[in-house]
């Protein structure tokens, strides 16, 4: 069996790559060991976005690569042309995503569905399990000769034991918001070839959801997310705040995980509650009151009339009162009751960190050279956020096709050469 590129992964990246590499005229199989493609994109809100120019990217970003952050800001826009011209429904453009970015919502399913139909060939329920000379092994036994392999698995947020080695204590606790079975797939293929790891490993992508709740699957992935605790206060259990909420809830996430116990309580007024924990947190996203979610799911939430009344409640579930009441003193963000608190905890979407790349998704090694003909895109090539986050499904819309672009130039040019 021979193929010109071989993908790993069936998700956004994957099918994005395959869709780009077929229309320059290479040959492609897509292996995807689950029962459907589509993987964490499948699952999302079809929000696509980023930062609008390198210095917005920079500011948030610093920890990143600046070469992997220009090829997203520049790339951005070509690549929601892709999706337009695939005859995909597209939003307006709007501003001020997670506080900075540019957006437009895609209609995912039929993405993925139109991706796919121009993908190549798709083998299911199959999975790549180790380079060999020319290609791959997958893991039927079945050898496949390929010009190029593309790892774009989507990270390893689903493994708790590469989580904890990278990530740190309590982070092999954390739910998954994703597909859980990117569990490291393409990390460890890299690795075993020779591949050097990308910088900001101890990063990743999450929210804040309510803590001890009774299951937390897809359904409840946004209803449950406390994207408004950029307007609240939130304080470890030692009653102490311990970041910026302005800076979003991707980061106060992030953080929390390095507090005792990886538990905090979120403490708001009901102008809060009513102006920003109910309705869209966006444009075209879901409407619904995310506190009596909370509730319905099983989670630890009290209101109470006078700040006294909730400090003395949430005592109840390990917080230092009498740090928590300084708090709360000291703040200007509590104002109107009814006040509420709400006991939440970390949860990870996916890795900011994974295998080195170069801008195009070359893998490369700790000298900074090409590993063979392996490439990565997506959540598998890490290295570009850090601490802020510049998007998810961007990432795939952009460097698959990027990729598949200098695939299908190095093929062009050793046809030419021989």
């Amino acid at each position: 069996m021979s193929v010109d590129l071989l993908i790993a992964g069936g998700g956004l990246a994957g099918l994005a790559a395959a869709a780009r590499a077929t229309d320059l005229g290479l040959s492609v199989m897509v292996v995807e060991k689950g029962d459907a493609v589509g993987g964490s994109a499948a699952l999302s809100a079809g929000i696509v976005w980023t930062a609008p120019d390198l210095q917005t990217a920079r500011r948030v970003a610093p920890e990143g690569d600046p070469a992997l952050q220009r090829a997203l800001v520049e790339g951005f826009e070509p690549a929601v042309q892709r999706v337009r011209d695939l005859g995909v429904a597209v939003s307006e453009r709007w501003s001020g995503q997670m506080g900075f970015g540019v957006a437009y919502h895609v209609d995912m399913p039929s993405l993925l569905a139109a991706l796919r139909a121009r993908a190549g060939a798709v083998r299911l329920r199959t999975a790549v399990r180790a380079l060999c000379a020319g290609g791959a092994r997958l893991d039927d036994g079945t050898e496949v000769h390929a010009g190029a392999v593309l790892l774009a698995t989507g990270g390893f947020q689903g493994d708790p034991d590469l989580v904890k080695t990278f990530i740190g204590p309590h982070a092999d606790a954390m739910p998954v918001r994703s597909n859980p079975g990117s569990v490291g797939d393409g990390l460890r293929i890299g690795r075993a070839a020779g591949a050097s790891l990308s910088g900001r490993l101890g990063r990743f992508y999450g929210h804040l959801i309510p803590d001890r709740i009774d299951g937390f699957g897809p359904d409840r992935y946004l209803p449950l997310t406390q994207y408004h605790s950029r307007h609240a206060i939130l304080v470890n259990l030692d009653g102490r705040r311990f970041t910026d909420e302005s800076l979003g809830d991707e980061t106060s996430n992030q953080l929390l995980l390095c507090q005792r116990d990886g538990r905090g309580v979120l403490l708001c007024d009901e102008r809060v509650r009513r102006e920003h924990a109910v309705g869209a947190p966006y444009p075209h996203g879901q409407v619904v009151d995310r506190f009596a979610a909370a509730a319905e799911a099983g989670a630890r939430l009290v209101s109470a009339g006078a700040l006294a009344e909730l400090v003395e409640a949430i005592g109840a579930w390990g917080v230092d009162t009498g740090e928590v009441a300084r708090t709360v003193a000291d703040s200007a963000v509590l104002r109107e009751p009814p006040f509420h608190a709400l006991a939440v905890a970390p949860c990870i979407t996916f890795t900011f960190g994974g295998l080195r790349v170069d801008p195009d998704g070359r893998v490369l090694d700790a000298a900074g050279r090409w590993v063979g003909n392996l490439y990565a895109a997506g959540a598998d090539a890490g290295g570009l956020q850090g601490p802020g986050y510049l998007g998810g499904l961007a990432l795939g819309l952009v460097f698959g096709p990027r990729a598949a672009d200098a695939i299908a130039a190095g093929s062009a040019a050793a046809r030419g050469s021989r």
